[in-house]
């Protein structure tokens, strides 16, 4: 069960060239605060131990769910004073708390080996995960603006 692979890296980098004026420095080190956050998340993820010896897959689950709650408490640490950039991130935390959520409840489903609940939890974490490259790309377009 590599789950992991569903959640793809996209904020490629954190080097925004925005304009030189004050809110506009404002914005870029805001931008690159919270892009820092997401993407050493996604490092994270990336580094989560793999099933190994699990059948199940259960641990490799838990352990996203760990390093998505993680990701969304750093990100909630960014302080943000730009409206849309707050917005951003609070859906950001919330659609990597909803990825937790629902791989803690495949874990569990997996480890009491309940079809229906896994089918449940496996609709419930494609849902949550297919947030994730929207909100990437408004991220991402809205602090490469100028």
């Amino acid at each position: 069960m590599r789950h992991q692979s569903l959640f793809s890296a996209a904020i490629v980098g954190a080097a925004l060239l925005v304009g030189a004026t004050a809110c506009g420095q404002k914005k870029v080190g805001e931008c690159n605060q919270l892009i820092e956050v997401i993407n050493k998340g996604v490092e994270s993820l990336n580094k989560t131990p793999k099933g190994g010896t699990d059948p199940t897959g259960a641990n490799e689950l838990k352990s996203m769910a760990d390093a998505m709650d993680k990701v969304a408490a750093d990100a909630a640490k960014v302080e943000l004073t730009i409206p849309d950039l707050k917005k951003y991130s609070t859906e950001y935390q919330t659609m990597a708390k909803d990825v937790a959520k629902a791989a803690r409840d495949m874990a569990a489903a997996a480890e009491a080996k309940d079809l229906a609940k896994i089918n449940s939890a496996q609709a419930a974490l494609d849902k949550a995960v297919k947030q994730e490259d929207p909100l990437v790309d408004s991220i991402n377009k809205f602090c490469q603006a100028p």
